[in-house]
C-alpha cells in the first residue's frame, strides 16, 4: 500500500473506534493463541436442566397441524430420512452421513483439518467454499424433522435428527475443526437446537441421555461464541447480530442456572442494542446494502426479541423502532402475490429462521414473523404466513390501513415506485457502512409483475464471482472507463466509496418520474444524471454523463434482463459498441443466482461508446411483453427528441 494513511484512514472509516479495537483484540489473541481451544467441563445442573415455562421455542403443535401444507412437508422430512438436505434452500444434497463427513467440503472433497482449533482452520483453501461445509451445519435440514414428526408422530423422523446430531457431536469435538470455525454458524446452529429441543420433547426416540447431549452442545456454543464476540461485533454486519442473537438465547436458555449464562445474556442484550443503532437507518435500510442480509437480520432479531419478553425485558423503544423501520421497508419493497423482492446486494443463500416449507425467494413468512413480533402491520395485499405463526404461537399482525403509496422513498436512498403494470426499485444513497457491491444508481424494472431488468446476485464468494460485484459494470447503471465509482484498498477495504443521492421525485398520475444524481464521481469534475419515468406501459431511462472540461472517456450502460421475456431497447448519442453475454461460462456476466451456489442464465447487454467522449446520453426503454408498441415510441422519439442516434442494442423475443 503505497498511501498507509489512507488504509488506515479507510480502516478507521469501515470499523470505527470501537470496531477497530476490537478487532485489534481478536486479532491479538488469535496470533498468540489465546483464543480458547476447548470449553470448559459442563456442569450437571446444566445438562439436568428443563427449558423454562413459557419458553419461546416451543411451537404450538395444534396450530402447526391446521396451518402447515402437510404434504409438503411430509416431502421434506422424508427427503431428510432419507439423507438429503436442501442447502441453501435451492438444491438438494447428501447430509454427512458419517462423523467424518462433516468436515469434508462435499464439492470439492477438500478435507478440513479435525485436529486443528477452530481459529486455525483456512476459510480459503483447496479451492474449497468454506460455505458449503457449513450449510449443513446450520442445522435447517432439523426444522423439517422437527415439523415431520409435530405433524405425524413418526418416531422415524425424531429418530433421524437424534442419530445425525450424535454423528455430528462425534465428527466435530467442541471447538476443532470446521463446524466451529465461525461464531455466527454456531449460534444459527444454537437456535435450530433449541427449536428441536423443545418440538421433539416428548418423541420416543428423545431420551434423556440425548437430551443432556443437546444440552451440552448448546453450552459449548455459548462458550464459543462469547469467546470471540469481539470479531463478530467489529464486522459491524449479521455476524455481529447472529452472535450477539445466539449468546441472548442460550444464556436466557440457563439463565438462573449458573452464572456464565446470566453473563451471556447480559452481554448478548448488551452489544445486540449497540448493533441494532449502528447497522439499521432510521428509515430501516440495513447497513449490508442487502435484502437476503436484511432477514438474517430481522430473522435473528425475532428470537431476540422474544427471548427477552421471555424475561420481561424487551429492546430499548428507539431499537425497536429501528426494527419497525425495517419491517415497513421490507413490506414496500415485497411482492404481494409471490413474496418476493429485489435481488438486491449480496445474497448468500442464508435463511436462519425456516419456520415455513416456502421458498427461499418467497420473504413472506420472515416478514410475518417480524411484523407479529414487533406488533408492525403487514401491507394490505401480504397475507400473513400461519404457519410461521403456530410455530411462533403468535397472533397475526396487524393489516396496513390504506393502499401502499405509487412512490416511496427512503432518506438512505432507495426509492421503490409503481404504476400499474410497471415498477422500479433504485438505490442511489450514501454510504454509512462498507459496500460490498459497487452498484449506486443501480435500477432493477418489473413489467406486468414479471422482473425484466435486475441485479446478479451472488452465486459464490469464491472463483471468478467472488469481485465481479464489486464492480459497477455489473450493475444495471452507467460505467466509465478510468474512472471507478470507488476505489479498492487492500483486502476488503474501500479508500474511497461511491455515493449518490434520490434529487427528486414526482407522481402526475399517469406518469411518474424519479430522478437521481451520482455523486461518486462528483471531486473529479464527472456528472452523472439518471431520469427514470414510469407510464402504465413501460419504464425510460435516462442517463446523461458529462466529463469535466477537456476530458474524454468511453462511456458504457449496462442491463441484466431476465429470462427470455424481455422487451428492451438502448440507445446511445454517439457511436458505441454492443457486448452482449449470455450463459457464458467464462464470464461471470449473463446469469442470475436466486440463491448461492445456483445460477441461471441471463442476458447481459453493455452499450459502450466507441471512442472517448465528453458528452454521452443513452436511453433505456422497457415495455410491454404484450407488444412493441411502447418501444417503438421510444425509437421514435429518441434521446428526448435528439436527432443524431448513432447506436442501438435490444433485447427481446422478436
Amino acid at each position: 500500500m503505497k498511501n498507509p494513511l489512507r488504509a488506515a484512514g479507510a480502516l478507521w472509516r469501515t470499523f470505527g473506534a470501537s470496531g477497530v479495537r476490537r478487532r485489534a483484540t481478536f486479532e491479538l489473541r488469535k496470533r498468540f493463541a489465546r483464543l480458547e481451544s476447548g470449553p470448559p467441563a459442563t456442569p450437571q445442573r446444566v445438562l439436568d436442566h428443563a427449558p423454562p415455562d413459557r419458553w419461546p421455542f416451543r411451537p404450538n403443535v395444534r396450530r402447526l397441524a391446521h396451518a402447515a401444507s402437510r404434504g409438503d412437508a411430509i416431502t421434506r422430512a422424508d427427503r431428510v430420512l432419507a439423507g438429503e438436505y436442501e442447502a441453501y434452500r435451492s438444491t438438494w444434497r447428501p447430509l454427512p452421513a458419517t462423523p467424518d463427513e462433516w468436515n469434508v467440503d462435499p464439492e470439492t472433497g477438500y478435507r478440513y483439518e479435525l485436529a486443528a482449533p477452530w481459529f486455525r482452520i483456512p476459510h480459503s483453501a483447496g479451492g474449497a467454499d468454506i460455505k458449503d461445509a457449513w450449510e449443513p451445519g446450520r442445522f435447517a435440514w432439523a426444522y423439517d424433522l422437527a415439523r415431520g414428526w409435530m405433524l405425524t408422530r413418526n418416531d422415524r423422523y425424531a429418530q433421524a435428527f437424534w442419530i445425525a446430531l450424535e454423528r455430528f457431536r462425534s465428527g466435530c469435538p467442541p471447538y476443532r475443526g470446521v463446524q466451529w470455525a465461525c461464531g455466527q454458524e454456531t449460534a444459527i446452529r444454537a437456535l435450530a437446537l433449541l427449536w428441536c429441543e423443545e418440538a421433539l420433547a416428548d418423541a420416543p426416540a428423545t431420551t434423556p441421555a440425548r437430551q443432556a447431549m443437546l444440552r451440552e452442545m448448546l453450552y459449548w456454543s455459548g462458550f464459543r461464541i462469547a469467546d470471540a464476540l469481539d470479531y463478530a461485533v467489529s464486522q459491524r454486519n449479521n455476524h455481529g447480530i447472529s452472535e450477539c442473537t445466539g449468546l441472548l438465547a442460550i444464556g436466557g436458555r440457563f439463565r438462573g442456572v449458573d452464572d456464565v449464562a446470566d453473563e451471556w445474556w447480559r452481554d448478548g442484550r448488551r452489544a445486540l442494542e449497540l448493533q441494532i443503532h449502528d447497522q439499521f437507518g432510521r428509515d430501516g435500510w440495513y447497513g449490508q446494502h442487502s435484502f437476503t442480509y436484511l432477514r438474517v437480520a430481522l430473522d435473528q432479531l425475532v428470537h431476540a426479541e422474544r427471548t427477552l419478553r421471555h424475561t420481561g425485558d424487551g429492546l430499548s423503544a428507539p431499537a425497536a423502532e429501528r426494527v419497525r423501520a425495517a419491517v415497513r421497508l421490507l413490506g414496500t419493497v415485497i411482492d404481494e402475490d409471490t413474496g418476493d423482492v429485489p435481488n438486491h446486494g449480496a445474497n448468500d443463500g442464508a435463511f436462519v429462521l425456516p419456520l415455513t416449507t416456502r421458498a427461499f425467494r418467497d420473504f413472506r413468512p420472515s416478514l410475518t414473523a417480524a411484523a407479529a413480533t414487533f406488533h408492525t402491520a403487514l401491507p394490505l395485499a401480504v397475507r400473513p404466513d400461519v404457519e410461521t405463526l403456530a410455530w411462533l404461537d403468535a397472533d397475526p399482525p396487524p393489516s396496513a390501513e390504506g393502499e401502499r403509496p405509487r412512490v416511496v422513498v427512503g432518506e438512505s436512498g432507495w426509492v421503490d415506485a409503481r404504476v400499474e403494470g410497471a415498477r422500479i426499485f433504485a438505490r442511489a444513497g450514501a454510504y454509512r457502512s462498507r459496500p460490498s457491491h459497487i452498484d449506486t444508481m443501480h435500477v432493477d424494472i418489473w413489467i406486468d409483475g414479471a422482473p425484466v431488468a435486475v441485479d446478479a446476485g451472488t452465486y459464490r464468494y469464491v472463483g471468478p464471482w467472488s469481485r465481479a460485484l464489486a464492480d459497477e459494470r455489473a450493475h444495471n447503471t452507467v460505467a466509465i472507463d478510468g474512472w471507478p465509482m470507488a476505489e479498492r484498498g487492500p483486502r476488503f477495504l474501500w479508500l474511497r466509496w461511491p455515493r449518490g443521492a434520490i434529487a427528486s421525485f414526482r407522481d402526475d398520475g399517469d406518469l411518474v418520474t424519479i430522478e437521481m444524481l451520482n455523486e461518486s464521481w462528483r471531486d473529479a469534475g464527472i456528472e452523472h444524471r439518471r431520469t427514470c419515468r414510469l407510464t402504465h406501459d413501460g419504464v425510460t431511462v435516462l442517463d446523461e454523463v458529462s466529463l469535466a472540461p477537456g476530458a474524454t472517456a468511453r462511456v458504457g450502460v449496462h442491463w441484466l434482463l431476465d429470462g427470455g421475456r424481455e422487451h428492451a431497447i438502448v440507445l446511445a448519442s454517439v457511436p458505441a459498441d454492443v457486448e452482449v453475454h449470455r450463459g457464458d461460462e467464462q464470464s461471470p456476466h449473463g446469469w442470475i443466482a436466486d440463491s448461492y451456489a445456483v445460477r441461471r442464465p441471463a442476458t447481459s447487454v453493455r452499450l459502450t461508446t466507441r471512442d472517448a467522449a465528453t458528452r454521452v446520453r443513452f436511453v433505456s426503454g422497457f415495455g410491454s411483453a404484450r407488444g412493441d408498441a411502447y418501444l417503438q415510441s421510444v425509437l421514435a422519439r429518441g434521446i428526448d427528441a435528439t436527432p443524431g442516434l448513432a447506436s442501438a442494442a435490444r433485447g427481446g423475443n422478436r
